[in-house]
């Protein structure tokens, strides 16, 4: 129940302005509509969003507890997830900086209705926005810490999938949170600038949040793929001054123990995603921000 209130927040808005723009005689802009739509799927996103990543972020924390001394029960990377104060400061500046183009235009009940709107559906989207940053925080002390990765087993994913899943629970929040919201709602610049610029920095940090447990998985990968060298070494060093069928024979088992090693070594990913995922990513986002450039260089056109 109190989802769906909050999700018809911007509806009301849209009542709201609609009562102030007699230019709406001809009926509700498309657009206006698209854009509320957007908005209150982002509220609904944001909700759902903060309370999967709480629940992932426990599973994480007693994976990281379990898995070779990596930390410890009581983790202290992912502080500040409940903090309250931050949240309500990012939301004093958004709704102080989204209705400024209702009271450039010298419509101050257009800026309050705007001000007032974007103080209760921000609740939702700063607490989200809160959320991922100190999610990416936390990885990034993660992946600073020298144990972060136990002894390969086998495991391709050197133990790290949640961490992966997590890390891509943020990132699909603020991708669906935002993007919709940017692409419905260039025609308020306020809201364009603010939804691009938490884009770009979401983007940023999910991957540098990654880079160095990126940089401990390749070299976990290089040290494995070392030992199977060191084998092959060993092995032919053996059987090079005479290597008659015999000795490749009695060899063969070395040999196939050092191949077997190899592929192991090989199937290790370099992040905590597979590659094809990681493929994903990079053109989502490319996409993403190539189509709100496009908006942006053709909103003046109205096209």
């Amino acid at each position: 129940m109190l989802v769906a209130a909050w999700g018809a927040v911007p509806w009301l808005n849209l009542v709201a302005v609609g009562l102030l723009a007699p230019s709406w005689g001809g009926g509700i802009p498309w657009g206006e509509v698209l854009n509320r739509a957007a908005t209150s799927f982002a509220v609904v996103l944001s909700l759902w969003g903060v309370l999967r990543i709480a629940d992932e972020l426990r599973g994480l924390r007693v994976t990281l507890a379990t898995s070779g001394g990596r930390t410890h029960p009581e983790d202290e990377r992912f502080r500040g997830l409940a903090s309250v104060v931050a949240p309500l400061a990012l939301l004093v500046a958004i709704a102080v900086v989204l209705p400024l183009d209702e009271v450039l235009r010298a419509e101050p009940a257009a800026g309050l209705i705007q001000g007032v709107t974007w103080v209760v559906i921000g609740i939702p989207l700063c607490t989200a926005f809160w959320v991922y940053l100190v999610l990416q925080i936390g990885l990034i002390r993660l992946g600073r810490t020298q144990d972060a990765l136990p002894v390969y087993d086998g495991d391709r994913t050197l133990g790290l999938q949640p961490v992966g899943r997590l890390a891509f629970t943020g990132f699909w929040l603020i991708l669906g949170t935002v993007v919709p919201l940017v692409l419905t709602g260039l025609a308020d610049l306020p809201v364009t600038l603010v939804g691009a610029g938490v884009l770009v920095t979401a983007l940023a940090l999910f991957f540098l949040s990654l880079t160095d447990l990126h940089r401990q998985m390749v070299a976990v990968k290089e040290r494995e793929l070392g030992r199977a060298t060191e084998l092959y070494r060993q092995v032919y060093r053996g059987i090079r001054a005479t290597p008659t069928i015999d000795d490749l024979r009695q060899h063969a088992g070395l040999l196939g123990a050092a191949e077997s090693l190899e592929k192991r070594a090989e199937r290790i990913q370099a992040w905590p995603f597979d590659e094809g995922t990681f493929a994903r990513v990079l053109t989502i986002a490319s996409s993403a921000g190539a189509t709100i450039i496009a908006r942006l260089i053709l909103a003046p056109t109205g096209l």
